[in-house]
Order: C-alpha cells, then sequence, then structure tokens
C-alpha cells in the first residue's frame, strides 16, 4: 500500500488512477475478508445475519441503527451479498475517504498507510468500532472545507458521518472554531505544560460516577451500556500507564518541539487544523482516561495521532539530511512505529487482533474462543 501511494504520487496521468485505487482495494479485500478480527466482528455479523430478511424501516427502527449503517446493510442482503462483502463495503468506505483527505497532499499519503498499518490502528480500532470510524474518516475528509471556509459542504459531510455514527453530532460545532485562525497551538512549551497538566488529572476525577448524572443524553447517543462497564474498564488497569505510554510521549513531546519547522514545511490548514485535533485529542487522551465512554467520545480527536505521526515521518524523512539532530529523530520516530508493530503483534492473540481469514474456516473456533476469553477478562 505504501509502494502504491509513493507511486501515485509521482505517476503520470494515464497510471495515477491504477497506482490511487490499487491500495484502496488491497485494504478493502483484506480487511473486508477476515475474519474474528476485533471485539465486535460477531456483534456485526449477528447484526447482518439476523436482519437477513428485514425490510429497511424494520432495521431503522433499532435505537442504535444509524439511517446510513441501515441502508448499508438493506443494500447488502438486497443483492443477497454474503457477510464478507458487507464488511468490505465497511472497509472501503473507510480507506476511500482516507485517499480523498490527502488529494492536495499526496507525500504524505504512503506515510498514512505507514503508521496505520503498524501502529496497529487499523486491526485495533479500525476493524473494531467501525461505524464510528467511518464517520471519523468521512470528518478527515471533511477538514479540507473547514480550511475552505464551505459551511454547507462541511455540514453535509458531517451528515454523512452522523448517518453511521451519533456521536457524529459534535462535529458540527466544530466548523465555527478555525472560522477565522486555522491553527492556534503554536508554542512548543505551552502545549508541553498542557500535556503534563492533563497527565497529573489521570487519577484525580472519578469520570464514571460523574457521567452517570447524564445518563439520558448517554443512552440517546447509544452509550448507555458504557457507563455499566466503566468500574470493570478501570479496575482492569484502565487507568494506568505504562513504559510504552512513556516512550509515547516521548514521541509526542519530540512532535510538539518540530511543530514550528513543520507548519513551515507543509505550509498546509489542513495539517494545522489536523495538528489542534492532536493536541485536544492528547489532553483528552489523559484526563478521560479510566472511561470508556469518553474515550469512545473523543475518538474523532484521538485517531489522529498515526496521521501526525505519518507527518512527522514525511518532514523528518525529507530533511534528515539537513543535520544529526533530524536523523536521530527521524531513527527514534520510526524505532517507535516499528516497536508499536511489535507491541501489537505480542499480543493480538489477547486483543482478537491476530488476523485471520474469512475462508480460513479451520481457524474460525480458535478466533471465537479468543474473543470469549478478552470478554471474560474484561
Amino acid at each position: 500500500m505504501c509502494h502504491c501511494a509513493h507511486r501515485f504520487q509521482h505517476a503520470t496521468e494515464w497510471s495515477a488512477h491504477f497506482w490511487e485505487w490499487l491500495p484502496i482495494i488491497i485494504f478493502t479485500l483484506v480487511f473486508g475478508f477476515r475474519y474474528g478480527v476485533g471485539i465486535d466482528y460477531n456483534n456485526y455479523m449477528s447484526i447482518y445475519e439476523y436482519t437477513e430478511d428485514y425490510s429497511l424501516s424494520d432495521i431503522l427502527e433499532y435505537e442504535r441503527f444509524e439511517p446510513g449503517f441501515s441502508t448499508l446493510v438493506y443494500i447488502c442482503h438486497y443483492i443477497n451479498a454474503p457477510v464478507y462483502v458487507f464488511f468490505s463495503l465497511i472497509a472501503f468506505l473507510q480507506i476511500y475517504f482516507i485517499d480523498k483527505a490527502f488529494k492536495d497532499q499526496k507525500e504524505v499519503l504512503p506515510y498514512a498507510y505507514m503508521t496505520l498499518i503498524l501502529t496497529g490502528v487499523c486491526m485495533l480500532t479500525f476493524m473494531n468500532i467501525m461505524r464510528q470510524i467511518v464517520a471519523f474518516c468521512i470528518f478527515l475528509f471533511s477538514i479540507q472545507y473547514i480550511c475552505n471556509n464551505k459551511l454547507l459542504k462541511y455540514w453535509i459531510c458531517c451528515l454523512l458521518a452522523l448517518s453511521f455514527h451519533k456521536s457524529a453530532i459534535i462535529l458540527f460545532p466544530l466548523y465555527f472554531i478555525w472560522i477565522r485562525k486555522k491553527g492556534f497551538f503554536n508554542k512548543p512549551i505551552v502545549l508541553l505544560v498542557m500535556i503534563l497538566i492533563s497527565i497529573c488529572t489521570v487519577h484525580i476525577t472519578s469520570w464514571q460516577t460523574i457521567l452517570h448524572y447524564f445518563d439520558n443524553f448517554i443512552a440517546m447517543l447509544g452509550y448507555g451500556d458504557y457507563i455499566d462497564r466503566a468500574e470493570a474498564y478501570v479496575n482492569s488497569g484502565g487507568r494506568g500507564i505504562g513504559i510504552f505510554d512513556l516512550f509515547e510521549l516521548l514521541i509526542f513531546a519530540m512532535v510538539v518541539f518540530l511543530i514550528p519547522q513543520m507548519k513551515e514545511y507543509f505550509k498546509s490548514d489542513f495539517f494545522n487544523v489536523l495538528f489542534d485535533l492532536f493536541i485536544i485529542g492528547i489532553c483528552a487522551k489523559y484526563v478521560f482516561k479510566g472511561s470508556m465512554l469518553l474515550d469512545r467520545m473523543i475518538v474523532y480527536f484521538t485517531t489522529t495521532q498515526f496521521i501526525i505521526l505519518a507527518y512527522t515521518l514525511c518532514y523528518l524523512y525529507n530533511t534528515k539530511k539537513e543535520n544529526a539532530f533530524l536523523m536521530i529523530k527521524y531513527v527514534v520516530t520510526l524505532f517507535f512505529i516499528i516497536s508499536s508493530y511489535g507491541r501489537f503483534t505480542y499480543y493480538c492473540e489477547q486483543n482478537t487482533g491476530a488476523y485471520v481469514s474469512y475462508f480460513q474456516d479451520d481457524l474460525h473456533n480458535l478466533k471465537d474462543l479468543q474473543r470469549e476469553d478478552v470478554l471474560e477478562k474484561h
């Protein structure tokens, strides 16, 4: 995928479409034809099989089924598509909007594919909370309309995202934050202090206690079951900060101190808005650590981390020969990404992340047992 995206960047007009669409097709087929990858995989498969004889209006009656998702399910049933076609369409929507988001910065796309796969975000997030990730990818694409001050087009994209996940309601007002200024976070020391303060709040606030006061509103968004699971999440270590988290913070700190040079290098409002979302995501990640509900609500901010890593890697790769410090930072960033993949593969047997094809029937029972074991532990 990375090689294809690189070829797409330098392709002539006649071959550009081939190199652009090849990684989209690869992603769609590989992750559409998976089995048991993602803790929610079986839930989605059950939903698809259970609604086989339902009309569109019947599917829409389910409170958690948004109209876009319901329509996708109905179309797949209408054409008698097997379940892997349904998963392939979801995977296609995810990767298609990522590809189109970088249409004006093609040089970053190979690195985005690289960080998406190697950091484990694809297997643990994209293949798990699929509906919300479709909404996130649409939002990522729509940022260009924030940059160009096109409110109507941005809100149309938000409506499309909302049709896949109710949480996208929070995206509508974001347009007005950047209506006059594209990029607020520019001073590394201030940003570092913000991140450190957010880390200090990890063990201060009991979010599950606070959130019980908003039961009705949370249920309306389709997250009612997350409140009941919050205590188990905390007890299982959901609020802890480990060695890898510290390594991650070191990388984030490096990115923060590189940001003036990176903004000068890319000269992109799209990147500036993304970086603001990234900083909000880091701070919110630690402030809300320990709440499964709030972890889901801030997905639109925290998921930008793999994209900012892609920009960082792109910048350092292209400037690493300028001085030794940039070369060291490039090596450290690359090591972090590779170690993220190592960490993911080490724990993949414990988080349903290990890849199995839909057509590997002999391994299906193993994946089902793995999922049951994960659910029992959490």
